[in-house]
């Protein structure tokens, strides 16, 4: 938020939206799209990719020769797959992001957070979630639970 605080010269804390719409653009250029967050790009897609809102958290850059996400891949955190890991190190309490969701939004993240809850409290496997038709790009991750650092 800091880094967007800085590329557009607004707090995110204001709107509540980390990259403020006033500030995001797309640009096409050839076979390629652009997006930007004021004067910085965040991310070239190629045709076939599809194009994600440009948060710098979730930009692809650029370092040592090397293109990738470097601090968030553009996806939604999901972690309903490792609640009993999660339970079996101690964590008692999640924080689940509905910043900027309606209410449908986080009936349905919640509901399926506290279904997955009760199954591993009645001791059956924890099925794997369904949140991916509500996760940005139908597509999630684990983020830093799951990733091998470099």
């Amino acid at each position: 938020c800091s880094l967007s605080s800085y590329a557009t010269g607004e707090s995110p804390n204001m709107n509540g939206v980390c990259s403020p719409a006033a500030h995001v653009h797309y640009e096409e250029r050839g076979d390629t799209t652009v997006s930007r967050l004021g004067n910085f790009t965040i991310n070239i897609y190629d045709s076939d990719e599809k194009v994600g809102y440009p948060t710098l958290c979730k930009g692809r850059f650029r370092a040592m020769d090397k293109s990738g996400y470097l601090f968030e891949e553009p996806t939604s955190l999901d972690v309903t797959a490792m609640l009993p890991e999660l339970a079996d190190a101690g964590v008692s309490a999640l924080k689940i992001e509905g910043r900027q969701r309606g209410k449908a939004y986080i009936s349905q993240v919640v509901g399926a957070f506290r279904t997955s809850l009760d199954t591993i409290a009645e001791g059956q496997l924890n099925a794997r979630s369904k949140l991916s038709t509500l996760s940005e790009g139908q597509s999630d991750t684990t983020g830093a639970y799951r990733r091998s650092w470099q």
